[in-house]
């Protein structure tokens, strides 16, 4: 990802007005919803967005007893028996193995089709509601604060790479794991004890340690370990310094300013990007965690092009041989994978000096692919490099900048664009609350405050993206944004027309003219 140089003249000063934090705000406007209001279907395709639980059995309510309606969570055991019973058998019928904490389990749930998915869906959802109302809500509260418990567990036990230190197809004592580490025995048995309650790690026997498809995972799966890493010695230690640094700068805006920031002592000397430039072990950690979650359900590439299940048709591109620049791209990977699809597009990557540099040398193993994809340093808080481009692309770049840094990356492309050129953005775009599925709902919004924890930044809803346009240009026409299925992120769209607005400017002149005219007119 692009990352930063020229923004240091963005930082919000503690001189700024009231109306200047404000304006700099996560949105241009206020919530529009309660959080407790009724959820509405949103207007887009049948599977982007459903009901909290969205079931047809729930309308269905059978009775208990004679006048008597069953209790939410015998509707809810219901769900959760039908949903089950749907994928186990589309699983059985065509022999996918079924999910088990076994050592040799599959390391990700099947892909299922479109309705079977939906029931795995309201399995997860009516569960977690189930537990919750099973629990009671004094309880739930309680204990559910320690989830941070876990984390720490799992902070130290990846850190340590217990998980590596036994075969997995084997067992160990805890006497003689703890040889093989600098913990003492009394910790490594309460941390991995911890982690047994969440299925990483078992137990079989008294002090008798082995493996389970988790474990295994942090024993074998690099980009999942450095994902854990990344979230627990990262994201983890700043999250613990959020509440600190919104009391101090309630307007969490400045990137030198998030909890990230305060928890690595970087208020107001650098933001997360420039701390970890300087730590290439660190950076490479982060760069694999991004690797992690780009692969993981949802988030994969392959859902930008696939135009029959509602992505983005580069067709048009292709048939004239157009040129794509993904801006802060990395390592090119959304380019390989397009090039491998349409085989008439240039396409740029841009990213920082140092990003460029260490990028596979060649790009992709197929010279075909590799000789239309260029590197270009760049960096995005600067004037746009690359002139008269058909496509500029950003893939989880805005999220990373509040309000005025975001509307600063798009003023830069200006110089550079040409009529007609369009700009896409490929990440979150947040509905109102309840209508996403439960679990998409809860990752992205979790996904939000890490963005504020790490660089006071956010996901945003359409509204919010298309204001962003507003302010950055009366040029930028604002499309629309479309999500293909499966797919979490969704796809911004605006193209540069300023034609248009000054169309619209003479038309204005010339009415407000003829106004004038016919309001001097003689009765």
């Amino acid at each position: 990802m692009g990352k930063l140089s020229s923004w240091l003249s963005l930082s919000s000063s503690s001189g700024a007005t009231a109306e200047q934090k404000k304006e700099n705000r996560r949105s241009f406007s206020p919530f529009s919803s309660s959080p407790l209001a009724k959820p509405k279907l949103a207007e887009t395709s049948d599977d982007e967005a459903k009901p909290a639980v969205p079931s047809s059995d729930v309308a269905k309510e059978p009775t208990a007893a004679a006048g008597q309606s069953p209790s939410r969570i015998t509707v809810l055991a219901q769900i959760i028996a039908k949903e089950t019973e749907k994928v186990e058998t589309y699983m059985r019928g065509n022999n996918l193995p079924m999910p088990s904490f076994e050592v040799d389990a599959p390391g990700d749930f099947p892909r299922l089709p479109e309705e079977i998915n939906r029931s795995r869906q309201e399995i997860i959802s009516a569960s977690k509601e189930l537990g919750l109302l099973a629990q009671g809500p004094r309880e739930s509260i309680r204990w559910g604060l320690w989830s941070f418990i876990d984390v720490l567990a799992l902070t130290i036990l990846n850190h340590f790479e217990i998980a590596k230190l036994f075969p997995v197809d084997s067992t160990i004592t805890l006497a003689e794991l703890q040889t093989k580490t600098s913990l003492d025995a009394i910790n490594l048995a309460r941390l991995i004890r911890v982690a047994i309650t969440n299925g990483i790690f078992r137990e079989p026997s008294p002090n008798v340690i082995a493996h389970t498809a988790g474990s295994r995972l942090l024993a074998e799966d690099g980009d999942l370990q450095a994902w854990v890493g990344f979230n627990c010695e990262d994201v983890f230690p700043a999250a613990g310094h959020v509440l600190q640094s919104l009391k101090a700068h309630p307007e969490a805006t400045a990137l030198m300013r998030s909890g990230f920031c305060f928890a690595f002592d970087t208020v107001d000397k650098e933001p997360m990007f420039v701390t970890f430039g300087k730590d290439p072990a660190r950076a490479r950690r982060m760069g694999r965690a991004m690797v992690s979650l780009t692969g993981g359900e949802g988030y994969e590439v392959s859902h930008l092009s696939n135009v029959e299940g509602g992505g983005y048709d580069f067709g048009e591109l292709d048939a004239k041989g157009g040129t794509f620049v993904d801006v802060g791209g990395s390592h090119g990977f959304v380019c390989v994978d397009l090039a491998k699809k349409y085989k008439n597009v240039k396409f740029v990557v841009q990213d920082l000096p140092k990003t460029v540099e260490s990028a596979p040398s060649p790009i992709c193993d197929d010279a075909e692919v590799a000789e239309r994809i260029t590197l270009l340093p760049h960096d995005f808080f600067t004037e746009q490099v690359t002139k008269d481009a058909d496509v500029y692309f950003f893939r989880w770049i805005m999220h990373n900048y509040s309000t005025p840094y975001a509307i600063k990356i798009l003023q830069n492309m200006i110089p550079a664009l040409k009529p007609g050129a369009r700009i896409l953005i490929n990440e979150n775009c947040l509905q109102e609350p309840g209508l996403e599925n439960p679990w998409d709902e809860s990752l992205m919004r979790r996904m939000d405050v890490t963005m504020l924890t790490l660089l006071n930044s956010q996901e945003r809803t359409e509204e919010e993206f298309k204001s962003l346009f507003k302010a950055a240009g009366d040029g930028f026409v604002f499309e629309g944004v479309r999500r293909p299925k499966g797919c979490r992120m969704s796809i911004v769209e605006a193209v540069w027309q300023p034609e248009l607005k000054e169309v619209a400017a003479i038309t204005e002149v010339d009415e407000s003219s003829a106004g004038s005219v016919a309001a001097a007119a003689p009765a």
